[in-house]
This record gives structure tokens, sequence and C-alpha cells, in this order.
């Protein structure tokens, strides 16, 4: 079994008691039953025996706990997995699930219905299986997710609340659970997550009682963080396939292929894959959405030409309506070419809708606009039958993310243009949720040549799958 975090609370003795230990050949037998050919890896089944270990009184060991790990290592089933020992271990008990967003409680809670449902012994022991009002078994025993809202945690007797992605957490919300189990025998407040940065306050605190407990000065206090011990990221494969080992037991217990693993992570920029895929903290500030080498790397042979195919058109305007640039994107194989077609000072609403009128000589897939500053133009593009999309803010999440990857994975081949290579070093990128996107506002210059590049790039490579969202 591999079970190595890097820092962590060791259980009392090498053969231990759990509270989980009697429901687990349930809780495995349910998830394999509701979603085929999965399992729980063993060090997941091992991590949920830590997390409910029991004194030899019988008492939970833990009253607060903190599980820090990367991505996609399967947060998501534990926190299922614990939530399904919560409501089912003992009678009369209210346990509660928070995460950051109300969809990402929705999803544990959604994966914990399916495998309830799915299970008929399960089943008879509920009085109550409902979409929006939690999960009530017979014998008193409930399940609810919450919102991360302090003020709606505030006085509720919890006696397992866990709490998901916690570096999005503020700090008061986990104070509210922790006031909530009081001091009663038998209460967990759980929190996991994957690390943050200065402005994680809650994580920074639970990090310190971390490092108390580990060190022994904390006593029911249990912690499991598995981290690399450098935040760099190596020119090496071979260096840094060895720091995403310590910070991914997905990894240590060969679920996740590492070749896989490295082509996805060497698409995300380096404050990416420090925080997120090695799970150190970073510093947040303002950061430079596409580094100038690897802008560079991609410019195309000064003798090529932009190649023939279905092309995709993208315009943005600054704020000010001062400039306007108009993008074009081809998708060849698994290559997309892009290169400025036109840059308008002072445009107007008639002149870009003349021009527009002159890029459908090309069959264009489709013209693309910003569903906010540019949404006349769209209603009179689709009014004169024009193939015209809006963008919308996921949109371009979307868009900024898939920009950069293709950039890192040399499928993406720009002209070199003039603008671009002014505008590219000064856009900065925004930290939303767990993605990112460009952002108007911090950016040093005014960056619609970037927008109306990446618009018609993103365009380029999803719109023949499937249409962009309409604003």
């Amino acid at each position: 079994m591999t079970f190595a975090p890097t820092r962590y609370t060791p259980a009392l003795t090498d053969v231990f008691e759990s509270s989980i230990d009697k429901l687990l050949p349930a809780i495995e037998l349910a998830w394999s039953v509701a979603t085929p050919g999965f399992r729980f890896d063993d060090w997941q089944i091992e991590l949920m025996r830590r997390i409910t270990e029991l004194l030899p009184s019988g008492e939970l060991r833990w009253r607060s706990v903190l599980v820090s790990m990367s991505r996609q290592n399967g947060k998501s089933e534990i926190v299922g997995g614990l939530s399904a020992w919560a409501i089912l271990r003992e009678p009369g008990t209210y346990n509660v699930g928070v995460a950051s967003t109300a969809e990402q409680a929705r999803l544990v809670y959604d994966r914990l219905q399916r495998v309830i449902a799915s299970n008929p012994a399960w089943t008879r022991r509920m009085s109550k299986l409902t979409e929006t009002r939690g999960i009530k078994t017979l014998d008193g025993s409930r399940y609810e997710i919450k919102a991360s809202n302090a003020n709606t945690l505030q006085g509720i007797p919890v006696s397992v609340g866990i709490v998901d992605e916690v570096h999005l957490v503020e700090a008061k919300v986990w104070d509210a659970l922790s006031s909530g189990t009081g001091s009663r025998k038998n209460s967990l407040l759980v929190g996991i997550t994957t690390a943050g940065d200065e402005n994680s306050e809650l994580l920074t605190r639970l990090y310190a009682n971390a490092e108390k407990a580990i060190a022994g000065d904390l006593e029911r206090f249990g912690a499991w963080i598995w981290e690399a011990s450098d935040a760099v990221v190596p020119d090496d494969d071979d260096e840094l396939l060895e720091l995403l080992m310590e910070a991914n037991p997905a990894l240590q217990s060969g679920r996740i292929d590492p070749k896989l693993l490295l082509q996805d992570v060497r698409a995300l920029p380096n404050d990416d894959i420090i925080r997120y895929r090695l799970n150190r903290f970073i510093q947040s500030g303002k950061k430079t959405f596409i580094p100038a080498d690897l802008w560079q790397k991609c410019e195309r042979s000064f003798d090529a030409t932009m190649p023939r195919g279905d092309v995709v058109f993208a315009i943005d305007r600054t704020p000010d309506w001062e400039h306007a640039t108009i993008a074009a994107a081809v998708k060849v194989d698994d290559v997309i070419y892009t290169e400025l077609v036109a840059s308008i000072n002072k445009p107007t609403l008639e002149q870009l809708l003349y021009i527009c009128g002159q890029l459908m000589s090309h069959s264009p897939r489709s013209i693309i606009v910003d569903g906010y500053t540019l949404r006349d133009l769209y209603k009179e593009l689709k009014t004169r039958g024009y193939p015209a999309e809006t963008a919308t803010l996921g949109d371009v999440v979307n868009a900024s993310s898939m920009f950069y990857a293709r950039l890192a994975r040399r499928t993406l081949v720009h002209a070199g243009d003039w603008l671009l290579s002014i505008q590219v070093p000064r856009t900065v990128r925004k930290m939303i949720g767990e993605g990112f996107r460009v952002s108007r506002r911090d950016s040093a210059v005014e960056i619609d040549a970037v927008m109306a590049t990446l618009l018609a790039t993103f365009g380029a490579d999803t719109l023949r799958e499937q249409t962009l969202q309409v604003f």
C-alpha cells in the first residue's frame, strides 16, 4: 500500500481502529455500483481511516483535521466517502458539507445522492432523499450542503463538518462550524484543500496548526499534507516528475499516468504548476499572461503565410472606442494559425459593420465579438444573417487557459504582428476561482489585439464541436 504524505500526524500505533472501518466495505461497494469501474485507491482508504481514527476509549481521536494535496487526485471521492460515513455512523447526527461555491458543494452532494439511490440497502435507511433539502436517515441523522457563509452556519449543532477547497473559504466560516461542534464528543471538522496564496487566511492558520500537531504540540488536530519539496518548475522532465510524485498521491499509487500528467502540467503557467500541481503556496500579485520567450517561440517563419481553411474572425475594441482590432484564426489538423487582419483607429459601429461585410467574402465559420462591449454589433450582424457569435466571461476564462496551453505545446502559430508584440508582454492575467483570464483593467496597455486573437483562436478550436454561449 502506498501512503506517503510529505508531512503528517502519525497514527497512535501501526494497527489502529477507525470509526469508518465497519462501513468501509459498504462504502466501497456502493461507489463501485454507482460508478462502474471505480474503486477507491488504497491511499484514499487509508486516509479516511486516519481521519476517523479512534482513541482507546472509542472516541474519535481528532477534533479537526487538514488534508492538502494537488488537484485531480480524488479529493471529491474522499469527501463523498466521509459524508457517507458521517450520516450512517450513528443516529441523530447533523452533518454539513461546505465549499467555496454552491456548484462545488453541489457536485459532492449529487454524487453522494446518486450513490445512495443506487444502493437499495442504504435507500431503505433513508426517510428523505431530496435534491435540495438534504439527506435524512430513519434514525434521525442528516446531511446537508451549506453555502460558504458564516451567518448561515452560526448556531448549527454540527456533528461532522466537511469543508472543501479550504484555500477559498473565509476563516469565519470555519470558526462558525468549529463553534457548532461545541464540546460534544465524536464531533469532527474536516478541511480538504489545495495550496493557496498570501490571501488564504484560513488555510495559513490551519497550516500553522498542522505544524504544531506534527510536532506533537496540538493533540486533537490531524494533518496530512502532500507537497513538493521545492517550489520550482525544473526544465528537466525527470526532475519535475520527482516533485510531482511528492505532491500527488494518485501518481504515487500508479492511478495517474506520469507521461500524461507531464503533458498536462507543461501546458500550465509556472505559478499554476507550483500551486495546483506541486501544492505549494505562491504570492498572488499581478501575473504576466504570456512570458515573452514563450510568445516568441511560437512565431511563424518570415516567409510563411496564413494557411487556407475554415476561418474564424474575432473583433475587439478598447473601452473608449479609440481602437478596434480584427484577428483571424484557422485550424489545420491540431495546429491553429492566427494573425491580425485589421487595426482601426476611432472605429464606429457602421465602419465595423462595413468591414464585416468585406470579411464575409471569405465565407467565415463565424465572426466572434465580446458579448458586452460589442453587443450592438452582434445584433446588427445577426439581423443581416451573418454567422455571428458572442463570447461570455466564461468563454474568456476558457479561451485564456486554452490559448496558454496551445502556446506551451507549440500548437499555436502567430504572425509576429507588431501590435501583439507590444500588447502581449503587458497583458496581465487574473485568477477567477480555480481558473484565470486576461484582465483589461490590470494590464499596462489596451489589449484589444490580444482579446481579438484570443477569441479567434478559441472559436477555431471549439466551434466545430460546440457553439459559444449566447450572451
